[in-house]
This record gives structure tokens, C-alpha cells and sequence, in this order.
């Protein structure tokens, strides 16, 4: 059953008064994410995710891996430090607190928000192993396909379709390793969405797709909106050549494109789940289903 935003704010008023917060939650985004302000802190809950991602690990290593980020200087969203941050689990529901953000813009700048993923790339060169499930996302993407094998958003030819992109989309990420000239914790789901334009500068936030993989899948995200419908071409560009002067190792431009595809797929199956609760989204998801091979 799809959480609704009344039964999430329930859960986080408890929750807040439990960790000493009386600020009454105010709802600042519902997407796959809900995510309410509560004074100085944010709370974020998982919402259409909750319906194939089960417990909280997955949350725990978000918050592990932006602690690692930020000590080192990365420019990341933080976790709560007033309180604990979590994760908690209530009546089924994830939820995490974060420090608020002092917003200085609508949006990051491309330019500022590419150079700190590069940043940020060569500080999670060092990161502990296993702070992050290795090709975490294709372990999660398959559970996804089975909630689409079920999915009524898809018939007979959309389903066929789907299972030969995934088995392309396997072969891919098993010859990764092999030609990339890094394989590390990278975001997972690095688009100019996931930048907040603060006061301490770009912030990338949302690292809960974080995985052990090549850099080539953030980059493949980046260029997305841009090789699929031709969209923010010019900041996309901006994003990508400040990326490239950051970052100090070479990217495989085949392997970009082929985990483009990948990611694209991934993106279509997400979207046939987020579609449950917000069914405006499945334009989106047949454009998108349009374009896999």
C-alpha cells in the first residue's frame, strides 16, 4: 500500500517530539521523497521508494557516505548534528533528519555543481570499503523489474522490451570494471535536480543511490536530459566540461554511452513506481520507454 503525506506527517511529529524537536513539520517537496522542515533540521521520508526498498540500510550508508564527504570538505547536505539523525523506521516508513540549507538560489549553477562532483569523485577514491553496496543499483534495479513485470502501466510488447534491455543492460555492467580507469562509491543519481544552490556553495544531496561503480554512470546521468530529448543542452554542457577540468582521470566515452542506456532503463522502471502515487509522472515514463532499444 502506498504511504500517504497525512500518515507521514503523523509519523514525523512523533518522531520529531522523540528526539526533542516541538516544531510543527511544514511539507517543502512530495516527490519519491517527502521532505518537511522542522525548524533548523529537515526530516526526509521515503515515500514511493518505501515500496521496494525495505529496511534501512540503504539509508544508513546515505548517511555514512555524506559524513565521510562532508569531513573532508566536500560540498554535501549534512546530517543532522543537533539530534540523531537516524535512520529511523516507523509504521513502515524510513525517515532521516538533515541540517537546513540556507537557499541562495532556485538552482546551482552548472559550472559550480559539475567542478564539485569532481570534487567529490576524488575524495571517494578513499572512501571504506563497503561503505556502499558494490553495483548496488542493478542489485536494486532488479527487484524493481519484478514490481514491472506485475506493473499494469505496461502491456505484452513494453514488457518484452524491458527484459531485452535488461539483459543489454547486465552485459554492460559486467564488462564496466574492466574499462573504466575508476571504480568507486559514485552518487548514482547525479542530475543538476540533486544540487542545492546555498549559502556554503553547490551542495549535492539525495546520495541515497550512492553504489560501488564506475565514475562513467554519474557522468552518463549528467548528460541525460540532454542525449534523450534534447533538453538543458547548454547547462548540461556547462555541467560536463567543469566536470572534465576537475576531474584528474579519463572517462570511457563508450562506456558513458552505454550506461546512458542503463540508466535510462533504470529511470523507466522507477518512474512505473512512482507513477502509483503520482500517475502524472507516466508521460514521462513512456517517453523515456520510447527511447530504450
Amino acid at each position: 500500500m502506498t504511504p500517504s503525506v497525512e500518515s507521514a506527517l503523523a509519523v514525523v511529529r512523533d518522531l520529531a517530539l522523540e528526539v526533542g524537536i516541538v516544531e510543527e513539520p511544514v511539507v517543502v517537496a512530495d516527490r519519491s521523497n517527502l521532505v518537511l522542515r522542522l525548524g533548523e533540521v529537515v526530516a526526509r521520508v521515503a515515500m514511493a521508494t518505501s515500496l521496494v526498498r525495505v529496511g534501512m540500510e540503504w539509508l544508513g550508508r546515505e548517511i555514512a557516505l555524506t559524513r565521510f564527504i562532508d569531513a573532508r570538505g566536500g560540498g554535501v547536505t549534512r546530517p543532522a548534528r543537533s539530534i540523531e539523525a537516524g535512520p529511523f523506521e516507523r509504521d513502515g516508513l524510513v525517515v532521516s533528519f538533515w541540517e537546513r540549507e540556507d537557499l541562495v538560489a532556485e538552482r546551482a549553477g552548472p559550472r559550480a555543481a559539475g567542478a564539485e562532483l569532481a570534487r567529490i569523485h576524488r575524495i571517494l577514491r578513499d572512501a571504506p570499503e563497503g561503505i556502499v553496496q558494490r553495483w548496488g543499483n542493478m542489485e536494486e534495479a532488479r527487484l524493481v523489474l519484478d514490481r514491472a513485470r506485475q506493473s499494469p502501466f505496461f502491456d505484452a510488447a513494453d514488457r518484452l522490451r524491458l527484459e531485452r534491455a535488461w539483459s543489454e543492460a547486465e552485459r554492460t555492467a559486467a564488462s564496466a570494471e574492466a574499462r573504466t580507469a575508476s571504480f568507486q562509491p559514485v552518487h548514482g543519481d547525479a542530475h543538476i535536480g540533486n544540487v542545492l544552490a546555498t549559502a556554503r556553495g553547490a551542495l549535492w544531496t539525495d546520495w541515497e543511490d550512492a553504489f560501488l561503480g564506475p565514475v562513467e554512470w554519474d557522468v552518463a546521468c549528467l548528460r541525460s536530459k540532454a542525449e534523450l530529448f534534447g533538453e538543458e543542452r547548454e547547462p548540461i554542457e556547462h555541467m560536463l566540461a567543469a566536470y572534465d577540468a576537475e576531474c584528474d582521470v579519463q572517462c570511457d566515452a563508450e562506456l558513458a554511452r552505454e550506461l546512458g542506456v542503463v540508466r535510462n532503463l533504470q529511470v523507466v522502471l522507477w518512474l512505473a513506481v512512482f507513477a502509483e502515487r503520482h500517475p502524472e509522472l507516466l508521460p514521462r515514463m513512456r517517453a523515456r520507454l520510447d527511447r530504450l532499444p
